[in-house]
C-alpha cells in the first residue's frame, strides 16, 4: 500500500504530471532545459520531484560524459507505460473541451 501511495503522490502531486508529460514528449532532457520548460518551477522543487519519480521507478537519471558533467532525465519502461496509459484520458478531455 505504501509503495502505491508513494507512486500515486509522485505522479498526481504538484508538478508530477507536468514532468511526465514533458519527458514523454521530449524523450530525454537535461535538468536546466526541463526547469525552463516547466517555468515557474524552482530548481529545488524540480530536484525533489525528479528524485521522487526516480525512486518510484518512473524516470532514470543519466550522467552524460561531458565537461562539465551534465545530467539527463528520461522515462523508464514503467514511466512510459504510465504516460501511455494516460493518453486516452487526455484525448477524452480534449474531445470534451472541443479541442480535437
Amino acid at each position: 500500500m505504501r509503495l502505491n501511495l508513494g507512486v500515486t503522490k509522485a505522479i498526481f502531486g504538484k508538478w508530477g504530471i507536468e514532468i511526465l508529460v514533458a519527458l514523454y514528449t521530449l524523450k530525454a532532457i537535461r535538468f536546466e532545459e526541463l526547469r525552463k520548460t516547466l517555468r515557474p518551477i524552482s530548481s529545488r522543487v524540480l530536484s525533489q520531484k525528479l528524485k521522487l519519480l526516480e525512486n518510484g521507478g518512473l524516470l532514470q537519471r543519466s550522467i552524460l560524459n561531458t565537461r562539465p558533467p551534465r545530467v539527463q532525465y528520461s522515462l523508464t519502461e514503467k514511466g512510459l507505460t504510465v504516460a501511455t496509459l494516460g493518453e486516452p484520458v487526455l484525448l477524452y478531455l480534449r474531445l470534451k473541451e472541443g479541442l480535437v
